[in-house]
């Protein structure tokens, strides 16, 4: 079979290049130690691979076991770590495959490709593809989310079949990072809602893979409950972050700092030291508890400087800036720059898409609609522009859409 008679492989072929390039990124900048998170993944890889997720003396939830199964087979084959990292390109590749096909449904072939490959070059992709993070497969499994939604809508005859992989894709995503798991509730009531007051089939599609995402999730939430008696719990990490996040404290910005950050920060330990010594002796899941308890008193007595660390927040979402006691670094246009451009783009075609509102096909919206729940929802926690990065496509599907269909230029 030759790639000129096989249009998938001939698709497959044109963006080998940026394959080339996920994999050179990740040979030059791969190191042999873990960083940040990485160690957590391969602890919690390394527990399944032993028949177990979590301690049961000491419950440790603190993400979700999406990412970890993906690095079980390593573990068990005993696999260098570099070939993991590796596998990103995979997911990476995939991902711009997705969206070349997702956008072919409403643009021309030479659009699409330059589209995609653009998407492909986005620079803050390239920021974790080389380490065992979460990013680089939520990426993907955004982008499958966003293909399958589409075709749905778009393919009668398979429809059924592309609403229970959009599902899969969902709920998986849910539970690669489990501030998805609201995401996926919140989703499934405002579709619902739509649903009974409108009672068109297109909201009952919709409605169907949030629900069936839940569905996939079950297994998982019967199993924290199992360890916490906690009904719909997902982790306890949201503890820590909304705390961060509802810091009364004069140039604190509500960005995320460890247990024992405050440590290495004197101004910051000095803030809360006492609260936190205070937590020294519970558990893992009463000391969410706690910190979340403390977190609502400091946006109840404090809303107008919670509002303040919102505003720093999505700053720091879309632009990686700012960040408490921290000096200003040149690394920071990495996201800045390509961040500017979605920006300016986003506020355009709001305005756009109210105008031509007729003219936008229904899925469109459904994602739209996904991105700014996940969006705002992230805003709420201490986040970082990793917690932006994979909802990505999806503002770049719609901006595409937009600039294309509905934007002229004219030179006279």
């Amino acid at each position: 079979m030759s790639v000129n008679t096989n249009p998938y492989l001939r698709q497959v072929v044109r963006f080998l290049p940026i394959l080339l390039l996920y994999n050179v990124i990740v040979l030059l900048f791969s190191t042999p130690y873990f960083w940040q998170d990485e160690a957590r993944y391969v602890m919690f890889a390394t527990n399944l691979s032993k028949g177990f997720y979590s301690p049961t003396a000491n419950i440790d939830l603190w993400n979700g076991p999406g990412y970890p199964l993906v690095l079980m087979p390593f573990v068990l084959l005993k696999l260098p770590w570099l070939s993991a990292k590796l596998l990103n390109c995979i997911f990476m590749f995939m991902a711009v495959l997705y969206f070349y096909h997702t956008l072919r449904f409403y643009l021309k072939e030479r659009s699409a490709l330059f589209l995609s490959y653009l998407f492909g070059l986005y620079p803050p992709f390239f920021r974790h593809m080389h380490q065992l993070l979460t990013e680089t497969l939520s990426v993907l499994l955004i982008c499958g989310i966003i293909y399958h939604i589409c075709k749905i809508y778009n393919d009668d005859k398979k429809s059924q079949f592309h609403l229970l992989i959009a599902s899969l894709y969902l709920g998986y995503l849910a539970l690669t990072k489990i501030f998805f798991g609201y995401v996926i509730l919140s989703g499934l009531l405002l579709f619902l809602f739509l649903f009974f007051l409108k009672r068109k089939n297109v909201f009952k599609k919709t409605l169907m893979v949030y629900a069936l995402a839940l569905l996939v999730c079950l297994p998982y939430l019967f199993y924290t409950y199992s360890l916490t008696g906690k009904i719909f719990y997902w982790g306890n990490s949201g503890g820590l972050s909304l705390y961060w996040m509802s810091t009364p404290y004069d140039n604190e910005f509500g960005d995320w700092f460890g247990f024992y950050d405050p440590e290495e920060y004197p101004k910051l330990f000095k803030n809360h030291v006492g609260f936190f010594g205070k937590l020294q002796n519970l558990s893992s899941i009463q000391r969410d508890e706690e910190l979340k308890k403390q977190a609502i008193q400091n946006i109840i007595n404090n809303p107008s400087k919670f509002f303040m660390n919102w505003l720093a927040n999505i700053g720091r979402l879309v632009f990686s800036y700012p960040y408490t006691y921290s000096k200003q670094k040149l690394s920071t246009y990495f996201y800045i720059i390509p961040n500017m451009f979605i920006a300016v783009f986003s506020v355009l075609c709001f305005y756009l898409s109210c105008k031509a509102w007729r003219h936008i096909p229904y899925e469109i919206y459904a994602l739209l609609l996904f991105g700014i729940i996940s969006f705002l929802g992230s805003s709420l926690l201490s986040a970082y522009s990793r917690q932006f990065t994979p909802l990505v496509p999806v503002f770049i599907l719609w901006i595409s859409f937009i600039v294309i269909r509905f934007i002229r230029i004219e030179i006279t």
